[in-house]
């Protein structure tokens, strides 16, 4: 039996003050983090100065030899640029430093709407989404997100606010054109910063169609009509703009032609897991082109060396000092606890999905299924010899679906008995302050 109908209970005193001491712990740590971090060691901080000085003050997207990402769509550098603009107007002498705190509140709002989307989909468990809200407010890669000059941030605010609606509406049979606008709307803006956001799209589109086989829910029915219309709407003519200027829809920005392979990738690529090296040295060149174990590393650590490792040490040595390397070995040893809770909840709500014919869970899950077979059909066909492109941050669009499979399974255990409760109340906590430990910044 799914969800149906059903809401949330409203939260009780102690979990609202949990919930907030998480949210402003977080908010701190994301604005400290922000203050220290200077923008242009962002990923592609430069190229994408250009490009939001293209958009900014020309009013057009840039050629391909006017900026190296110019393949991604315009939102974010066109608010970006606004963002600029109010913050010299006030007398900021880095104005590009005031967009960090825009990816502060982006990454804040992640935070929350894990939460929430737990909170939706299972009512009768008021802890689950207090955990998911934890689990997500942990995961280094999204802290690290809150310190960039990028547009990642901001689509994966987007994608999940959009997903939120969807899951919102599904678990609580409120559908209709008003949802789908909305909905519609947000995915829209979402593709329009990145194109990861897409199978955010498509995972709410099958969801809602899955409501109507079910269910004979015409409602559904309007409501995926509707988010359709309005993605092509308002994506479309991005699309349509790229395949007439690039010769394809989805082309992608390869400005050093010999970095490149002609198409895909050796067997290992898939199944190498480097384990030795995975706990003892987690950072780059160890196990380069190994896409499980370089994604597990920069998911909980900082493997291409551009967080807290200073600039002379982000290409050589090969092996860090120990003052470096060894925060980030503790990293990938502590995310073992949550990811292992992630799996399991993975698997044990892919099966309550579909017993209980749930399509609000279904649209989660289906969203970190679509985002996996994208994020790898992408790797597939731009396979780069440096594998450059195998960072965590792409799939930033898992980490709310992470937190919920995560948050779930960590409730479910705590609930057992008094004694589990402790236990895993401190094996988070102990990940918790090793990670805060790892992902506050030293003073500038």
């Amino acid at each position: 039996m799914s969800c149906l109908g059903a809401s949330a209970a409203r939260p009780t005193r102690p979990q609202i003050l949990v919930a907030c001491a998480i949210v402003a712990v977080t908010f701190g740590i994301l604005a400290w983090n922000a203050a220290q971090y200077h923008w242009l060691q962002s990923y592609d901080a430069y190229a994408s100065w250009q490009y939001k000085n293209v958009v900014t003050d020309e009013h057009r997207l840039p050629t391909e030899s006017e900026t190296d990402v110019w393949h991604n769509p315009p939102l974010f550098f066109a608010v970006a640029g606004q963002i600029e603009r109010v913050a010299k107007s006030a007398g900021m002498t880095t104005p590009e430093h005031a967009v960090q705190f825009l990816s502060v509140l982006c990454v804040l709002g992640v935070v929350v709407l894990s939460g929430l989307i737990a909170r939706e989909l299972f009512p009768a468990r008021p802890w689950t989404w207090i955990a998911a809200l934890a689990v997500a407010a942990i995961t280094p890669v999204l802290a690290r997100a809150g310190v960039l000059y990028h547009p990642e941030p901001l689509a994966t605010l987007l994608a999940t606010a959009g997903l939120f609606v969807v899951v919102r509406a599904l678990a609580r049979g409120e559908l209709g054109w008003k949802i789908g606008l909305v909905a519609g709307i947000l995915l829209s803006l979402a593709n329009l910063t990145r194109t990861w956001a897409l199978a955010t799209v498509g995972a709410a589109i099958v969801g809602l169609l899955l409501r109507a086989a079910l269910r004979h829910d015409r409602r559904a029915l309007v409501t995926a009509g509707v988010v359709v219309g309005i993605v092509a709407a308002i994506t479309g003519p991005w699309f349509v703009y790229k395949a007439v200027e690039h010769g394809n829809p989805l082309a992608y920005s390869r400005p050093n032609p010999e970095q490149w392979r002609e198409r895909g990738r050796p067997a290992a690529f898939w199944i190498g897991l480097s384990i030795d090296e995975l706990f003892t040295r987690p950072y780059q060149p160890a196990f380069r082109n190994h896409l499980v174990p370089v994604l597990y590393a920069d998911w909980w650590g900082d493997y291409w060396r551009t967080y807290r490792v200073p600039s002379e040490l982000h290409e050589t040595p090969d092996v860090l000092p120990s003052e470096h390397s060894r925060p980030l070995v503790r990293q990938v040893w502590l995310g073992l606890w949550i990811s292992a809770a992630a799996l399991v909840g993975l698997v044990v709500l892919s099966i309550r999905a579909v017993r209980r014919r749930d399509e609000a869970l279904a649209t989660l899950l289906l969203s970190l299924g679509l985002l996996a077979v994208s994020y790898a059909g992408f790797l597939w066909r731009y396979p780069k010899q440096d594998g450059d492109n195998i960072k965590a941050l792409y799939v930033l669009n898992a980490v709310p679906v992470v937190a919920v499979a995560a948050g779930y399974v960590l409730e479910r255990i705590a609930r057992e008995s008094v004694l589990l409760l402790l236990g895993v109340v401190f094996a988070t906590l102990l990940v918790a302050l090793a990670s805060f430990a790892f992902l506050v910044l030293p003073q500038a």
